[in-house]
């Protein structure tokens, strides 16, 4: 069935119908429209009701020369030579339903984790998985209520890649669960491993609900083919940039940096930010965000120091509203790896947007590690961090690889603090000499850093400049002014007012 189009999927909920419409309707719109395959969806109706409905929507589908699905009901399916079945965990076994169908119909199935993945693998009789729920939604009832994220379906992307490299005939594959107009273009780009991506994405309210299903379609369908924003903004650019030009660019453009911070750190990242020419805004009032984000030069900066549900769900915002302007995002997941919470809020952000670039020491990059497609469980539990501080020692080969394979998944600029900066976009990397040893004294001093690369990325939201060359320029930068200022400097205190200093000094 490799021939199925399995892009714009339509899934059915006939309790969602608009007022003034009717379903057949809604689903006649939505195939001229443009669906590639319709799954029929019926939990509450008489089998005779069902069939009947089935019939008329068969009519339609055939028409346009596109698969019909029924959902559980194989029955149903038989009873009106549906193209096709689709059935979840607690349904029929899939081996079966495929005794039943014959080999020549299309069967998909529900998967939730990757166990679920590796046994759909193991029978080798479905055509497609349908994963997911990817976000939250109110359609169905779901094993994972606030959904899996890109993160959850790209692990269950990474089993599916090793199946379908050694047999001739690959499974595809789809996401499901809370996909609308607003986030589609993000499922399509986060949802992707080096070799595979989803073949598509399945919708219900969206189209289902909407008072021109038509129309809703078409959007949809252009959503999907249509090249990713974000794509283009973290892919290397054509245009070359050294330190200098960086710097000017930032005294030319004052770029906006929004702040999203921990309380601890607020001040000192404000006056590091103005001290090389740009404007911070330490803002946390949800209302504003969409009007930070629309001015041609600003960035976000995320600083996890402090994750409360309700940091969370104002940093949540902020991703969206920047993630819809393409925007550059800097994620600071402070103390990852010092304990499950904070790891779990990192993974929170990384499954809400795109971020251009995440920035950690040694111990906040090794759990984060933890989150991508190819990590495995028993590589070990070792304690990564004491507090904010790194206590992870590897050697350098061994960083470089870590560092790859976040880049690659989380499809961003990875940096690596420490005695030896490393930042890496998949398999280019860099390396820069650390600043001083009092830097490790004086809070925010890591934190800080963010701010300075968040600057860096502002000047060049719409532009085409190579932002992994504007990266490695900051954290030169940073580095350079914290070596300069702990040598005349005899304590932490005097670090302090020495180094904002230095960096106003070194970009003037």
């Amino acid at each position: 069935m490799s021939s199925v189009d399995y892009s714009v999927y339509l899934v059915t909920d006939s309790t969602m119908v608009p007022a003034g419409s009717t379903f057949l309707t809604q689903v006649e719109n939505a195939i001229n429209a443009g669906a590639t395959m319709v799954q029929l969806r019926e939990k509450s109706i008489l089998t005779l009701d069902f069939i009947e409905r089935a019939s008329q929507v068969h009519e339609y589908t055939k028409r346009k020369g596109i698969p019909l699905i029924i959902n559980d009901r194989v029955d149903v399916a038989l009873a009106i030579d549906a193209e096709g079945v689709h059935v979840g965990q607690d349904d029929m076994p899939a081996k079966m339903v495929r005794q039943l169908i014959g080999p020549n119909k299309i069967l998909g199935v529900t998967c939730s984790f990757p166990e679920e993945v590796e046994a759909v693998c193991r029978d080798n009789v479905a055509d497609y998985v349908g994963l997911g729920t990817i976000y939250a939604t109110n359609t169905k009832k779901v094993k994972v209520p606030e959904g899996c994220g890109p993160i959850g379906i790209r692990k269950m992307l990474q089993v599916l890649k090793r199946h379908n490299q050694q047999h001739l005939s690959p499974i595809r594959c789809v996401a499901i669960g809370g996909i609308n107009h607003s986030n589609v273009s993000k499922v399509m780009f986060l949802c992707a491993v080096e070799g595979l991506a989803i073949d598509g994405v399945a919708i219900v309210s969206c189209i289902m609900a909407n008072p021109d299903a038509g129309q809703a379609t078409r959007d949809f369908a252009s959503d999907v083919a249509r090249a990713n924003p974000w794509k283009a903004l973290i892919t290397l650019g054509l245009v070359s940039t050294t330190l200098k030009d960086q710097i000017d660019l930032v005294k030319h453009c004052k770029p906006l940096v929004h702040h999203i911070t921990n309380n601890v750190v607020k001040n000192f990242s404000a006056n590091i930010t103005l001290a090389i020419g740009a404007s911070p805004a330490m803002s946390e009032l949800p209302d504003e965000f969409d009007e930070f984000a629309s001015v041609p030069h600003v960035s976000l900066l995320l600083n996890v120091g402090t994750p409360t549900p309700e940091v969370l769900s104002v940093m949540k915002h902020a991703m969206k509203m920047y993630n819809n302007h393409n925007k550059h995002i800097v994620l600071d997941p402070v103390a990852a790896g010092a304990s499950r919470s904070r790891l779990e809020a990192s993974r929170t952000l990384l499954n809400c947007g795109q971020v251009s670039v995440i920035k950690g020491n040694l111990g906040e990059i090794l759990a984060i590690r933890k989150l991508t497609s190819t990590y495995k469980e028993t590589e070990g539990t070792d304690v990564l961090m004491r507090g904010v501080d790194s206590i992870a020692n590897l050697e350098e080969s061994q960083i470089i690889q870590i560092g790859c394979e976040v880049s690659l998944d989380f499809k961003c600029i990875v940096v690596i603090t420490g005695v030896k900066n490393y930042i890496v976009k998949g398999d280019e990397v860099e390396t820069v000499d650390g600043g001083h040893e009092l830097m490790g004294s004086v809070t925010g001093t890591g934190c800080s850093l963010g701010s300075v690369i968040a600057s860096f990325l502002g000047t060049v939201a719409d532009s085409n400049y190579n932002i992994f060359e504007i990266v490695v320029c900051a954290v030169q930068l940073y580095n350079k002014s914290g070596r300069t200022a702990g040598q005349m400097s005899q304590s932490p205190g005097t670090f302090m007012i020495n180094f904002i200093d230095q960096l106003y000094k070194d970009t003037n």
